[in-house]
C-alpha cells in the first residue's frame, strides 16, 4: 500500500528535520532564506513550497511524507498538497510561547482534512521546555473535539518519526482526500467550541468629538476571538521587534485604559484612536458578549491599514502600507511575539 502522509505546523516545529530523520537525509527540500530577525535566531531557511520524502514502512506498505511550508503567506501550498492525502500530523513547537493558539490555528485551516483522514499530534522541542506537558495538550486535543493522538517526539531522531507514522496509520481508516470530494484546507469563522477560537465581522463607524456625526467611515473591522489559556504578553520588546517588519509603518502601545504608552505613529489623531480602541475593548466584549477579542483590523477610506492586537492589560496598535496584505503580515507579527 502506498499512503500519502501530510507533515504540517509553524515555522520550526521541525517538519524538515523530521522528514529528513525519515528518509536519512535524502528528502527533497525547497527552502530559502529566513526573512525576518526573530526567526533567523532560531533557524536560517524555511519551506517555501514543500518538503518530500519516501520511506518503506515494511514489506508492503510505502509512505510518501510531504511537510508543508510553515508561513501563512505560503497556504495556497497547503491546499495542493492535502489533495490524495491518507493522513495528517501536526507538529506543534513546545518552545513557543503560545502553543494552544498555534494548535486552534491550523486545525481552524485543515478542519476538512482533519475530518476526513486519521490526525496525529507531534509536540516536538519539549527537551528545550517541558511546559506545557502532554496532558495539557490531551486537554486541548479534547476541548477542541478532536479524535487525536498526542505524542511527544525529537524531529531528529528517525525513531520517533516513524513512531508517529505507524501510530498514525494504525488509526482507524477514513475516507481519503480528493480534489473531487471539493475538500480543502479552509479558514473557519465558527467557533471550534465554547472556549476555543471563532471569529466575527463588524462594520464600524468613527464619530466627531462631539459623539454625534459620523466623519470617517472605516471599510471593515475583523476582531478575533481566542482562548484565554493563550495570551500574548505586549511589551515594549515587542513593540521594537514588530517595527522591524517589512510593510509596517509605525507601531504604538496603549494600556486598557485608553492611556498611550509609547508610539512611533507620527499621526497624534491615529495614536489617540489606537488607545481609545485598546480602552473600549472590554467594553465592547461585555456589551456585544463576544468573548474575548483578540485582534482588530481597520482599513481606512485611504486604504492604509490599521491592526490592534488586544492582550491582558495593553493593546498594540501596528499600522502598514496599504499594499500589504493585513491577514498575512497579522500571522507573522503573532509567529515573532510567539518567540518574544
Amino acid at each position: 500500500m502506498r499512503y500519502k502522509i501530510i507533515i504540517t505546523g509553524p515555522v520550526g516545529a521541525g517538519k524538515t528535520t523530521a522528514i529528513n530523520s525519515l528518509t536519512d537525509q535524502k528528502a527533497l527540500k525547497t527552502d530559502a532564506p529566513v526573512s525576518d530577525a526573530t526567526t533567523s535566531q532560531r533557524k536560517q531557511t524555511t519551506t517555501v513550497a514543500l518538503d518530500y520524502g519516501v520511506v518503506k514502512l515494511n514489506e508492503d506498505d510505502v509512505a510518501h511524507v510531504y511537510g508543508t511550508p510553515g508561513q501563512e503567506r505560503f497556504d495556497f501550498m497547503w491546499e495542493i498538497i492535502a489533495e490524495g492525502a491518507h493522513g495528517l500530523v501536526l507538529l506543534l513547537d513546545n518552545s513557543r510561547n503560545y502553543p494552544f493558539r498555534d494548535l486552534i490555528y491550523y486545525v481552524n485551516q485543515f478542519r476538512d482534512v482533519i475530518d476526513s483522514v486519521p490526525f496525529i499530534l507531534g509536540v516536538t522541542r519539549s527537551d528545550v521546555k517541558s511546559d506545557p506537558d502532554i496532558a495539557t495538550y490531551r486537554d486541548w486535543v479534547k476541548e477542541l473535539n478532536l479524535d487525536a493522538q498526542v505524542l511527544m517526539v525529537d524531529a531528529r531522531n528517525k525513531v520517533h518519526i516513524r513512531d508517529l507514522i505507524n501510530q498514525l496509520l494504525k488509526q482507524k481508516k477514513k475516507k481519503t482526500i480528493s480534489s473531487a470530494q471539493g475538500a480543502k484546507p479552509v479558514k473557519k469563522t465558527e467557533p471550534l467550541s465554547a472556549k476555543a477560537a471563532s471569529s466575527v465581522n463588524a462594520v464600524i463607524s468613527e464619530v466627531d468629538d462631539e459623539g454625534g456625526d459620523v466623519i470617517a467611515p472605516v471599510r471593515e473591522v475583523k476582531t478575533t476571538i481566542s482562548s484565554t489559556a493563550s495570551k500574548i504578553q505586549l511589551t515594549e520588546k515587542s513593540m521594537a521587534a514588530v517595527s522591524k517588519i517589512n510593510g509596517v509603518t509605525g507601531v504604538s502601545l496603549s494600556n486598557d485604559m485608553g492611556e498611550l504608552i509609547d508610539s512611533t505613529v507620527l499621526d497624534d489623531d491615529l495614536n489617540e484612536f489606537i488607545a481609545f480602541l485598546s480602552g473600549i475593548t472590554p467594553t465592547i466584549q461585555e456589551t456585544a458578549n463576544l468573548g474575548e477579542i483578540h485582534r482588530i483590523m481597520l482599513r481606512g477610506i485611504n486604504d492604509d491599514n490599521l491592526t490592534v492586537f488586544v492582550e491582558n492589560e495593553r493593546s498594540l496598535g501596528v499600522t502598514s502600507s496599504h499594499k500589504t496584505s493585513v491577514p498575512a503580515l497579522s500571522q507573522q507579527i503573532e509567529d515573532m511575539l510567539q518567540w518574544i
